[in-house]
């Protein structure tokens, strides 16, 4: 255990875990780009008025929310890993020249995903998965 400490990752590590986690690390290198960009050229108040009406407004339309995105994701999948790196090319490029647009979107998920949270904390423990969050909070 010692031993592989010292030596680190071997390169077919680093390829396995980059391939397996392709996605996630690219939304942190859109987040970590746009909370540097947003400090350098916008400011900070813009990104947090926009990661607010993003918010308000996943928690307001969740179900239309989850719709986007899944068929943001699925777009995405279904594209051959060459095209795919492209458009995480393209996202990055996004976050860094329009952070607060990365916020927003930010917001729309956290929202929506706060009301879908709410609505399976008041629901009676089942066996059943379907999820119904196109209601809001009651």
């Amino acid at each position: 255990m010692d031993k592989k400490l010292k030596e680190g990752m071997s390169i077919q590590e680093l390829e396995k875990f980059s391939k397996r986690y392709q996605h996630q690390i690219f939304i942190i290198i859109y987040l970590v780009l746009a909370t540097l960009m947003t400090f350098l050229f916008f400011g900070p108040t813009l990104s947090i008025f926009l990661t607010g009406i993003g918010g308000i407004i996943g928690s307001i339309m969740p179900g239309k929310i989850k719709k986007a995105i899944g068929s943001c994701f699925h777009f995405v999948l279904k594209q051959e890993k060459k095209t795919q790196l492209i458009l995480g090319i393209v996202g990055a490029v996004i976050s860094f020249f329009l952070p607060p647009l990365v916020f927003f979107f930010v917001g729309l998920a956290s929202g929506r995903s706060f009301v879908c949270c709410h609505n399976n904390s008041n629901k009676e423990p089942s066996n059943d998965d379907s999820n119904d969050d196109n209601k809001p909070p009651e």
